[in-house]
């Protein structure tokens, strides 16, 4: 233990734990793969597990807007909860002002499925951008990647993979492509299998060794992001302690949002669900705000979403200065100065 060691600054005994990491990417963590699927009004697409759904309105069609429309919500309401897909784009002829009908009314039929724009199409993503209905960037790339890049700097899109995600397309088999998508940020490639979206890994938790039941627990999380994107979706940290088969929820107040890139350090001071004293599991999880368990680059996930931590012990010993135990100590100022490799 180094002169910076954290542990020269605890104010309490503490369980430090470091979930073990799956360093390959897998499929929903660090390899999103999709498929496109083109789909005019009146067709019936055939959808693959992960499909962006681009709709093609014909020049023709806009003869009767209306209709175009009426058509256009109705293969969204058998789409927009289908979780195969995994966002929607319209391309559609014809003038400004039908076509800008056109997309507003797919975004708002289709949602909460992500609405794509292509990176090309200036006009929509202007549009889009200004009414706040683009929720997702696409991309297409051939082998004249400069074409791209230079759509890139003449629609001002090259800082968008902060606010939404990318999804890249590339010609199938074309793997020197490959660094495109990781610096485009992509989010999911079609066409070759390449790491992409975000690796979300809890990598350290600590908290006090002894607890008491109902009362206050400081918990400090250490999280990472190692892929090239970002997590757009909002989320929430899950807690649970199991005992003899018994789940018992512990309430999170303050869980981060979002997680970016690199790294983040979250605290939190939680409050313990009055339970029998004992030695419990701690489990954890990151879910979407609809409860949709997230896939982690850590080991040991569950049918539920939620991966093990380590033990718990709770007693029924009075510890309010729990409560406010870094009222007057700044624990991000100390934090992470030395990281063992093991904790111990």
């Amino acid at each position: 233990m180094g002169k910076y060691s954290l542990e020269n600054y605890e104010r309490y005994k503490t369980v430090r734990c470091r979930p073990s990491e799956i360093k390959e990417a897998i499929q929903g963590c660090g390899i999103n793969e999709f498929q496109t699927v083109c789909v005019h009004l009146g067709e019936e697409p055939v959808l693959a597990s992960s499909t962006l759904l681009k709709v093609i309105v014909r020049y023709d069609e806009l003869a009767d807007i209306e209709r175009t429309e009426s058509g256009l919500r109705r293969l969204a309401a058998r789409y927009y909860r289908d979780p195969r897909v995994v966002g929607v784009a319209l391309a559609s002829a014809g003038g400004t002002a039908s076509k800008r009908r056109l997309w507003e009314a797919a975004a708002e039929a289709f949602s909460p499925k992500r609405y794509y724009v292509s990176v090309f199409d200036a006009e929509q993503l202007d549009c889009a951008l200004k009414r706040g209905f683009m929720k997702g960037l696409y991309v297409w790339v051939d082998e004249d990647v400069l074409h791209t890049c230079e759509a890139f700097a003449q629609n001002n899109a090259q800082q968008l993979y902060k606010q939404m995600p990318v999804l890249v397309s590339v010609p199938s088999g074309r793997q020197k492509l490959a660094q495109y998508a990781a610096q485009w940020h992509a989010a999911g490639v079609e066409g070759i299998s390449v790491i992409s979206g975000w690796r979300i890994a809890l990598r350290r938790l600590t908290y006090p060794k002894a607890l008491t039941s109902g009362g206050y627990a400081p918990m400090r999380f250490w999280w990472t992001n190692r892929g090239p994107s970002f997590c757009h979706e909002e989320t929430e940290v899950r807690l649970r302690i199991e005992k003899d088969g018994r789940y018992t929820d512990i309430p999170i107040n303050d869980s981060p949002a979002r997680i970016r890139l690199a790294d983040r350090v979250h605290n939190e001071i939680v409050r313990l669900p009055d339970v029998e004293p004992g030695v419990y599991r701690l489990e954890y999880g990151l879910f979407t705000k609809d409860g949709i368990p997230l896939v982690l680059a850590n080991e040991g996930r569950n049918a539920a979403g939620f991966y093990f931590a380590d033990n718990m012990t709770i007693d029924l010993t009075p510890r309010p200065e729990y409560r406010n135990v870094w009222d007057d100590f700044f624990a991000d100022g100390y934090y992470p100065l030395e990281d063992p490799k093991q904790p111990v």
